[in-house]
């Protein structure tokens, strides 16, 4: 088998024998041994603490054998006052292990135009009176030509805590002209495995977690992702991640009492797919004379996918509803004013679930000094399941006038909840009033065998697998979950799932009684093989990126217990195969080196 590689991936992960490894003890010595390191080399940072540990690093390495800066041991290292690091011109660096209890007043890790850097489990927390940016993923300072951007670089495995001031814990920037009228993000980076924890007080702007772009940057691609975090009591802004650029997919991450919502705030074709969204008890709060919430998804712009994603417990309504969609300041194309608030367009929000929140699907809503006029149009609400007790479970604030189009919902309401206020009652191809018999299995509300079931309203999505990563039918379950009986792929996110001392395999879906089957070499140059220790004709592969996108798929012949692969053709980076077995999809990492 022959797998053809589609696109750029978007994390590098090299693997290769280290040239050397040498002990440092200050930054200067850290500084000159990077920059003058043979690829494959590892600097180590010897265990201690270290004041005001500043270093420059301008050095490029390969794929196949990157540098790697670590601590002695993970966590091993702790750096306070003002220590900092900076990669210019740089590709190709493992940033590993290091515990930053910092007080100085500069970003504590800035990327300039670099490309394959990993900054990997470690800890960030800075006490400090200005506002900051903690990490800064970005281009160069004069390069208005545009030769150095920065891209495929990932941050996983970390922790960002306590963050107290303005700024963001992480920002994806970018590079300008000299006018900043033409200017690029950087592009193809990812967040992943991450734990996030306490951005507080809430201030009235520029305090995200995450904002990949800006007001600037919101007509230029991205690719970001985003997945597999935990947010937890990040209440500094309204918007936790902020997204303001093209073409980025945030997915699989869970949100836990949290004031404030997953934000498309401006840029367009993002996809926000199988998040879990959870209120955990938390009260609202009171920024200046104003309530905050625990919220969902609010959305901008235009030519985004909502889907498969799970709101329970939240208390948010206007801006902070599970999902809102206000109306518009301006339309897309009819201003320069990249700041103002873009009306949705041609959004498709279909298959989540909304369970036992204060409020539900909210649309249309209009501030009073008569700014957002903007109504909404081509939105497609489909295959929703939506239940509650309490208020509205869809609130139309202003008519849209045929802007929003309903098809195959299911609600259910109990007691004193109305299934839709501020507009008309829905017809029976919008929404089926149904209970849709759904279990709790201890953390979720789940589809039961005896749940309801609809068929695919918007069949171009080509939504084929649930918020579970189990196969999805075309008639099957409205919400996020579809019942079945197969494997599990993806859960909430747990404080077990992310920072340092998290597994590497969170992917793995390998259970007892499953059985185990052997990727050999793994990483690999090109072949490999994998070893099938049950009696099996053929079985059928798919290979994905990273992105959850298949790139190849077959049914192979098993020969001897085995089946021959190979990525020759492939660039080096790191791969999902999934094996399916009798229905249930099993997935292996596999790494091209």
């Amino acid at each position: 088998m022959n797998f053809k590689f589609l696109f750029a991936i978007a994390t590098i992960i090299g693997f290769g024998v280290n040239a050397y490894s040498q002990i440092v003890t200050t930054a200067s010595s850290l500084q000159s041994t990077v920059n003058e390191a043979a690829s494959g080399a590892t600097i180590i940072v010897k265990n201690g603490t270290y004041a005001d540990f500043y270093a420059t690093f301008i050095k490029v390495a390969t794929v196949e054998n990157p540098i790697t800066i670590k601590a002695e041991t993970i966590g091993g290292v702790i750096l306070t006052g003002d220590s900092r690091f900076v990669f210019k011109k740089s590709a190709h660096i493992i940033f590993e292990g290091f515990v930053f209890d910092c007080t100085g007043s500069n970003t504590l890790m800035k990327l300039e135009a670099s490309n394959n850097i990993r900054i990997t489990r470690n800890v960030f927390q800075l006490d400090t009176p200005v506002a900051i940016k903690w990490i800064v993923v970005g281009g160069y300072y004069d390069d208005y030509t545009f030769q150095f951007l920065s891209h495929h670089n990932r941050i996983d495995h970390n922790i960002f805590k306590n963050k107290l001031t303005g700024g963001n814990f992480i920002t994806i920037d970018g590079t300008y002209n000299q006018t900043k009228t033409e200017n690029y993000q950087s592009h193809h980076d990812r967040i992943d495995h991450n734990y996030f924890y306490k951005n507080a007080p809430r201030a009235v702007n520029e305090k995200e977690s995450i904002r990949i772009g800006n007001s600037q940057l919101c007509n230029s691609s991205g690719f970001t992702t985003v997945e597999f975090n935990l947010f937890e009591e990040c209440d500094g802004d309204p918007e936790i991640v902020s997204v303001k650029s093209n073409d980025n997919l945030i997915r699989h991450n869970t949100f836990n009492r949290n004031h404030g919502s997953l934000t498309l705030r401006q840029g367009n074709r993002s996809r926000v797919e199988g998040n879990y969204f959870f209120g955990g008890g938390k009260a609202n709060g009171m920024f200046e004379t104003q309530p905050i919430y625990t919220g969902g998804i609010r959305a901008y712009g235009t030519d985004h996918i909502i889907v498969n994603n799970y709101f329970e417990g939240l208390q948010g309504t206007v801006w902070d509803a599970p999902i809102t969609l206000t109306q518009g300041e301006v339309i897309t194309g009819s201003s320069t004013n990249y700041s103002l608030h873009y009306r949705g367009e041609r959004i498709t929000i279909a298959y989540n679930t909304l369970v036992n929140n204060a409020y539900g699907i909210e649309i249309g809503y209009p501030k009073s000094d008569g700014s957002y006029n903007k109504k909404l149009l081509d939105i497609k609400i489909a295959n929703n399941l939506v239940v509650g007790s309490q208020n509205n479970l869809v609130k139309i604030y202003t008519d849209q006038q045929g802007g929003v189009t309903w098809f195959n919902n299911i609600m259910y309401a109990t007691g004193t909840a109305q299934i839709v206020t501020g507009g008309p009652a829905f017809t029976n191809d919008q929404v089926v009033v149904q209970n849709p018999n759904l279990a709790s299995n201890g953390t979720i509300w789940k589809a039961t065998s005896t749940s309801p079931v609809i068929a695919n309203a918007v069949p171009a999505l080509n939504v084929n697998e649930d918020i579970d990563g189990q196969l999805r039918p075309t008639i099957s379950n409205a919400g996020a979950d579809h019942f079945s009986t197969g494997l599990v792929t993806y859960f909430p996110v747990t404080i077990a799932d992310v920072g340092p001392n998290a597994p590497e395999e969170t992917l793995s879906v390998i259970t007892s009684n499953v059985p185990a089957m052997l990727l050999y070499p793994n990483p690999t140059k090109g072949d490999f093989e994998l070893s099938v220790p049950f009696l099996q004709n053929e079985l059928t592969i798919e290979l994905y990126n990273i992105h959850g996108q298949v790139i190849a798929k077959g049914i192979y012949a098993v020969v001897s217990g085995k089946i021959q692969l190979n990525l020759d053709n492939q660039p080096a980076g790191l791969y999902i195969l999934r094996v399916n077995l009798d229905g249930n999809p099993v997935n292996y990492r596999v790494i091209k080196q």
